[in-house]
């Protein structure tokens, strides 16, 4: 299939889901009809999964703000048409109000998008396998949002020096480190990683002791230590994502070393 006829074939699907859910909401506004709204959210429901799918291909994933609802304030993207089919199931007009105008709000982000030619992307975008459960788990969304990359740098980082704890029982730990405010950093690497008394090892071999401190102080001084004390809006993807991949081998790295008894 050529780009152009899959473009055409993505608009034409959320073109139809906007359409029933306008519909469906005119009910909701209008004479709530049971049968009627029963029969159009079903049809949504049963769209949501690939339109949601859609969606977070085209414009990726955030945040949107409903600030009239005190229990979800804060909706992603990949659950907004999911939330929004939920609220309308009371046919409370004044709680579905927000959730109309985000979702459409959505929609038409998406297709002005492919319309303007924004999608699909010229350039095939590089795949990033990411290994580790976690760092997947916390990276993967951060990198396909729009935007404000300092966040993968924080949190992948963030999830390298908890596995670095981590790979140490707590009470060795806290006899090793007594004060827990110190338990990070360099002081947390030069501690556990040191070359010539390693408490996680990574290889017999000194000098490949002394590369790994080397590989892993860098990454503390040089990136978890500026993107925990300020925002760097700036940070762009093929940075955040390149730091991934080489958290991804790192936190390999740190699950092969032996804990030295």
């Amino acid at each position: 299939m050529d780009e152009q006829t899959r473009a055409q074939q993505v608009k034409d699907t959320l073109e139809s889901f906007l359409k029933i859910f306008s519909e469906y909401a005119d009910e909701i506004f209008g004479e709530q009809r049971r049968e009627r709204l029963d029969s159009l959210r079903a049809q949504l429901q049963k769209q949501e999964p690939q339109v949601t799918k859609i969606i977070l291909e085209v414009i990726g994933d955030g945040v949107i703000v409903l600030p009239k609802f005190a229990y979800t304030p804060r909706v992603s993207h990949r659950d907004l048409l999911s939330t929004a089919l939920l609220g309308g199931n009371n046919e409370m007009p004044h709680n579905f109000r927000d959730f109309k105008a985000a979702v459409t709000t959505l929609l038409n982000r998406a297709l002005g998008a492919i319309e303007a030619g924004l999608w699909p992307p010229k350039q095939p975008i590089p795949v990033l396998v990411i290994k580790d459960a976690e760092l997947e788990g916390r990276c993967s969304d951060l990198l396909r949002a729009p935007g404000y990359y300092d966040r993968v740098i924080r949190e992948a980082t963030t999830v390298l020096e908890n596995r670095i704890r981590s790979r140490v029982p707590h009470e060795r730990l806290a006899r090793l480190i007594p004060s827990s405010a110190d338990q990070t950093g360099e002081n947390l690497v030069n501690k556990l990683f040191s070359p010539d008394n390693p408490v996680l090892v990574i290889s017999t071999k000194k000098h490949e002791r002394i590369a790994f401190h080397r590989i892993m102080l860098g990454i503390v001084s040089y990136l978890r230590n500026p993107y925990h004390h300020q925002l760097d809006p700036s940070t762009e993807w093929s940075w955040a994502w390149s730091t991934v991949g080489f958290v991804d081998r790192l936190l390999a790295d740190i699950e092969s070393c032996a804990v030295d008894q």
